[in-house]
């Protein structure tokens, strides 16, 4: 990490800098704080750098990402809808109007949004409609693959739009013909390099051998199934994705390889030394032979680039059928997106918008509450120079969730797009996004600059750490664990700091950090002892407050690599959730649905029915369960069935034990590995990564809520979002063998009742469909509720002028102390 405090040249930029009394030349300075020049040093927790409006997935980085932007609707204090000229949004004002049929049932909803004028870039350049229209194209466009779901939305249109049809049975079936043909080209490539393999019966091949023999084996093949023509294409991709993968892997491994550590025969504890070893370990070329008591290595110590050459050299191209399932998802969700691709670009004609979204007052007026707006004229720049434009957008019947689809963030067209693209936007046939287009997502919205550099309307622009935002690269905008950020001049509010920079502390060192300087907020773990600790250092000029946290702690476990729900169900009896709530000591509650006790919907009920898996620290009911799922112990005593064996890593994310899930699940280890479980925990800093692509097995995190309670991105059947990965919905969606007939049961059934709870606007109707839904989720074993704890802020009040925070009596989880973070003061002192 770079530090001032070495460079003496630079002792007075300490002094700007943090904010610390400095001795120079004998005598001592008063620190100078200005907003102009000193900079507000905020915490954050590890970054994965896909600092993308579209496609981040972690909190951390969605905190990065939102410095930079706006949406389209604001929420007030209660987390209820809020918007007009004195929020940081789009909207100005909007209404809704149900339309029905002649017995008065609602048919549609038609939504309508007046956008507000003036506003701008971060460049200068003006959002208007067609940013709009853009954004919406990019997140309802079938190949759009991040997190968001808006186009869970039933929006008229909308599914002949994804599909390309109206055919309504085509159009339910539309994806399962795509995620078919992605299997069968994983198959594919199985098969034909199995029979290389066996024909050369098990000698070396050379790379150029291998690919002379798998083709000669396609041609053989396409002779009777077409099918097998991609094989060497998808040969190469699985080359591709194995090398991201072991690169990947070794980025896990830096820093942890301390916690990889057991105890030898004498008692003392035996650790790895270096990265290269800790990633040896955690792709089993060095393990820990419990019986002689010491690690046995496979591959020795060696430097990095060799390191995964040599593990990728192994399997390359030897070992390739070990590589292809080592990148499975990967490749399942890159065929399934490259098939779908070739489909839409096959087709003579396109249906080429979504009907049920309109640029309403393009053409003629419309009226809003009660106001008219014109058609709206435009300056040579883009800029609105009379009326507003109003988006319209009518869904089908009515969706209590859909206004909140409809508040997603503003990017500028002008980047996140291609020239050769939105050129040609017309608002009718053309909005900025080649439709269908893997590649369009990946070299246009979410290449490389745009992920590590994100641009937006919001209060504060990426830059340098000598704030020069017109030169920043994703290199120079994330430098030395900081990310450096210098205020937007064309944000619709006035923003009092200059410039803000986020670094990243671990969980266990914020409150160090803190008050040695470093940084000046900081959200610590909401504990009692912390909570001691700031007041004991409060005459310093440190002080804090808690508010309940809109989110959860849980517990995941993923059925894709726990097959068997006796076995996931084994699990939760053995974890004992209030080692978690006594994490927190008095700041935290127990939970015992999956989801947040923040929302209106947490069934209150359950509170008189205890954890839906009780406790059990004996073991009997977990060996029970296992014993009677079939499993039988192996030579080592570990419960095996098949060639499944019950040898599972439980994850911390972080990179530090210092968690509130730690004693569960260490605990609930122990007691496993005494009745026939092989089971290690361990921390990892880069858990969230690996959950994202759904590579963890059992792990420890924590949920943060959206307003609205609906469950439809967790939990439905139809969600693409990663957390869908994590519980394994792709394994029991494809349910080979019928080994997931009970799970997809669930599943179906849990997906119907959100999507009757998303079919009324009544809350205790929904209230009701949501408590038997999170009853499925529990029945599911796939997620664990371990807490509720409130959020914990801690701040320096030397250099935070709190009076300009959010004021104490409307703090609430919608409401945290930096929402209006443009409103925020240094304490001045010039």
């Amino acid at each position: 990490m770079f530090s001032f405090k070495r460079l003496t040249s630079l002792m007075l930029a300490v002094v700007l800098l943090f904010g610390s009394t400095l001795s120079l030349s004998g005598c001592k300075k008063k620190m100078v704080i200005d907003n102009e020049e000193t900079r507000l040093v905020l915490s954050t927790s590890e970054l994965d750098g896909v600092f993308n409006p579209f496609y981040s997935s972690s909190g951390p980085d969605g905190t990065i990402v939102g410095m930079t932007q706006i949406g389209m609707l604001s929420s007030d204090k209660f987390g209820k809808v809020a918007y007009g000229k004195d929020e940081a949004c789009v909207v100005l004002d909007y209404e809704y109007e149900y339309l029905k049929n002649a017995a008065g049932k609602i048919e549609k909803t038609v939504y309508r949004f007046v956008l507000k004028n003036d506003l701008k870039f971060s460049d200068g350049s003006p959002l208007t409609m067609k940013d709009v229209l853009f954004n919406l194209y990019v997140y309802l466009d079938p190949a759009y693959y991040g997190s968001a779901t808006i186009y869970s939305t039933d929006i008229v249109g909308l599914q002949e739009y994804r599909t390309q049809t109206d055919n309504e049975s085509e159009q339910e079936e539309f994806e399962v013909k795509f995620q078919t043909n992605a299997s069968d080209r994983i198959y594919y490539l199985l098969e034909l390099l199995d029979r290389v393999y066996e024909s050369n019966k098990g000698s070396s091949l050379t790379e150029d051998q291998l690919l002379t023999k798998l083709t000669a084996e396609m041609n053989a093949a396409v002779v009777h199934n077409e099918g097998y023509k991609n094989v060497v294409d998808d040969y190469e991709l699985t080359k591709k994705y194995f090398s991201d993968f072991l690169n990947q892997m070794y980025t896990y491994s830096i820093g942890t390889a301390a916690d990889i550590k057991f105890k030898d025969k004498s008692g003392k504890e035996v650790a790895l030394k270096t990265d290269t070893e800790a990633f040896f370990y955690n792709l089993g070329f060095i393990t820990w032979n419990k019986k002689e008591g010491k690690f046995e290595y496979g591959l020795k110590d060696m430097e990095k680039d060799d390191a995964i050459a040599a593990i990728y050299n192994t399997y390359v191209p030897n070992g390739m059928i070990d590589a292809v399932y080592a990148v499975y998802e990967d490749l399942f969700t890159r065929f399934t997106l490259l098939e779908q691709q070739a489909y839409f670009e096959s087709l003579d004609t396109k249906i080429q918008n979504i009907s049920g979204i309109k640029f309403a007052n393009l053409n003629d007026s419309v009226t809003v509450n009660g106001t008219t707006y014109n058609v709206p004229t435009w300056d040579d720049n883009g800029a609105v120079t009379s009326s507003n434009e109003v988006l319209e957008i009518t869904i089908n019947e009515v969706d209590p969730k859909a206004i909140w689809n409809f508040a997603f963030t503003v990017a500028p067209m002008y980047y996140y797009s291609d020239y050769e693209v939105y050129k040609d936007f017309d608002y009718e046939t053309n909005f900025g996004v080649k439709f269908g287009s893997i590649d369009f997502q990946d070299k246009a919205v979410k290449n490389a600059d745009k992920i590590g550099v994100p641009v937006g309307a919001g209060p504060y622009k990426a830059t340098t750490r000598n704030g020069k935002s017109a030169e920043v690269t994703a290199g120079t905008f994330k430098a030395d664990n900081i990310v450096y950020f210098e205020r937007n001049e064309h944000f619709m509010f006035d923003v009092k700091i200059k410039y803000v920079n986020y670094q990243v502390v671990s969980t266990n060192l914020m409150l160090e950090s803190l008050y040695s300087g470093d940084v000046h907020f900081v959200e610590p773990a909401c504990k009692q002892e912390n909570i001691n600790d700031i007041a004991d250092h409060k005459k310093q000029g440190f002080d804090s407050t808690a508010v309940m946290t809109n989110g959860y702690g849980y517990i995941g476990i993923n059925a894709s690599k726990v097959p068997d729900i006796e076995v996931r169900r084994a699990i939760m009896h053995a974890i004992n959730t209030n080692y978690a709530i006594q994490y927190y000591l008095g700041y935290s509650k127990e939970i015992y649905r999956p989801m947040t006790r923040a929302s209106w919907a947490y069934p209150s009920e359950t509170d008189s029915q205890g954890q839906y898996y009780e406790f059990d620290e004996t073991g009997k009911t977990s060996e029970d369960l296992v014993k009677a799922a079939g499993y039988t112990k192996n030579a080592d005593g570990v419960y095996q069935k098949g060639d499944h064996v019950l040898k599972y890593t439980f994850t911390i994310a972080g990179d530090s034990t210092d968690h509130p899930a730690y004693a569960s699940l260490k605990r609930a280890s122990e007691i496993l590995n005494k009745c026939g479980f092989d089971i290690e925990v361990k921390t990892d800093i880069n858990a969230l990564k690996k959950l994202n692509n759904g590579d963890l097995t059992v792990w420890a995190a924590a949920w943060g809520a959206g307003v609205d309670p609906d469950m439809y991105q967790v939990y439905h059947i139809d969600s693409s979002a990663g957390s869908t990965n994590n519980w394994g919905y792709n394994a029991i969606k494809a349910n080979a063998g019928g080994k997931y007939d009970t799970e997809l049961d669930i599943v179906k059934e849990l997906s119907d009742l959100i999507d009757k709870a998303r079919e009324t606007l009544k809350e205790e109707e929904r209230k009701a469909f949501y408590a038997d839904a999170l009853d499925l989720v529990m029945e599911l074993a796939v997620e664990l509720p371990t807490y509720q704890r409130s959020d914990l802020f801690a701040y320096n009040t030397n250099i935070i002028d709190v009076s300009t925070m959010t004021d104490p009596a409307d703090l609430t989880p919608f409401n945290g102390p930096l929402s209006k973070i443009w409103e925020v003061s240094l304490n001045e002192t010039k």
